[in-house]
């Protein structure tokens, strides 16, 4: 008569023993991306607010902003503005006349502005603004600001100060005097009515159209002109202000070591690039892709939220990472305001 093996008790298996390893692993990369998601939360929404307001300056903005069209420069100066190519023609004309080489400089190629806006404020009774302008469009924007306070007075400069010394007087009677720049080869070329003095001879006509009180204007910068000049054999990459009416000059490169640059310094110069320039070229479209990334972190952080609610599993250790994270943020933020502000 046979007899009856023995049988056998199996353990059980835990369910998390049972998935395959692969399964075990993703589940864990799952809760590390969620947890971690809820972690950066603060910091998603920061650099997705941020962001847009980099790319719309006027957005949300501390200061009082009011925007005017090219149509507000209508019986200004500014109301015919000179291209670039215009002006770098001015330049050369006056260069030549002024030098007269042997051999006359020409402008090969186009000419274009260093960038896109000329920028300046306007002291009146009512306080102090600021202001922009498009100095191809001719549309622009003006900022209401408070009254600065009065700067103190200048300290005696440091003995090893460089830079910041007043030129010297001569002391005695008979000492010879600095020379006089005029008549030199360096003096400034002023362009006939230039653009900051435009700029500043139309700013009264805009403000009145646009309800302010009219007040001293000072023109802080405007845009430099680049173009490209052909000395005899010689081509050069010149830049004129026309602020102070100097003209410098590199030798051009060539073609292929124009195109050189870091891949370092080429991602960090598509982070930082920002704002829609007056003209839809490159700079527009790689301006709608950061409001698109703006909204789309703000979009990420918060249905982010709503799908960490629906994981029962989850929702505790997630309420404490978010706890942790709010108050890691507070804290940050707060040492981060006293170190922007400067102690």
């Amino acid at each position: 008569m046979a007899t009856a093996e023995p049988m056998m008790t199996e353990r059980p298996i835990s369910a998390a023993a049972r998935k395959p390893l692969t399964k075990r692993v993703l589940h864990l990369l799952r809760r590390g991306h969620l947890h971690l998601g809820l972690f950066l939360f603060p910091w998603a929404i920061l650099y997705g607010v941020t962001g847009f307001l980099f790319n719309h300056p006027t957005a949300f903005s501390d200061q009082a902003v009011t925007n005017f069209s090219a149509a507000a420069l209508a019986g200004t100066p500014l109301e015919s503005r000179l291209s670039a190519d215009e002006t770098a023609a001015e330049v050369i004309r006056l260069v030549n006349a002024k030098q007269q080489p042997d051999v006359a400089y020409t402008v090969t190629g186009s000419a274009r502005y260093g960038r896109e806006f000329a920028f300046g404020t306007v002291k009146t009774i009512d306080g102090n603004l600021s202001f922009l302008i498009d100095v191809k469009n001719g549309n622009g924007t003006i900022r209401t600001a408070p009254p600065t306070a009065p700067k103190p007075e200048a300290a005696e400069p440091a003995p090893f100060a460089v830079g910041d010394k007043p030129r010297p007087q001569p002391k005695e009677r008979g000492s010879r005097p600095e020379r006089s720049a005029s008549g030199d080869r360096n003096d400034p070329l002023l362009l006939d009515q230039p653009l900051h003095e435009r700029i500043k001879q139309s700013m009264t006509a805009i403000l009145t159209a646009e309800h302010f009180a009219s007040g001293e204007v000072t023109i802080t910068s405007v845009p430099d002109v680049i173009f490209t000049i052909a000395a005899g054999d010689t081509t050069w990459t010149a830049t004129y202000n026309p602020m102070n009416g100097t003209l410098s000059g590199k030798p051009s490169e060539t073609p292929a070591a124009t195109q050189e640059i870091s891949v370092r310094r080429f991602l960090l110069r598509l982070h930082t690039a920002h704002g829609y320039p007056g003209e839809q070229n490159a700079r527009w479209f790689w301006a709608v892709i950061v409001d698109a990334m703006a909204f789309v972190m703000c979009f990420w952080g918060i249905t982010g939220i709503l799908m960490w609610r629906q994981i029962k599993a989850t929702r505790t250790s997630g309420t404490i990472v978010l706890m942790l994270s709010a108050a890691c943020a507070a804290a940050l933020g707060y040492a981060m305001y006293g170190a922007i502000r400067g102690g």
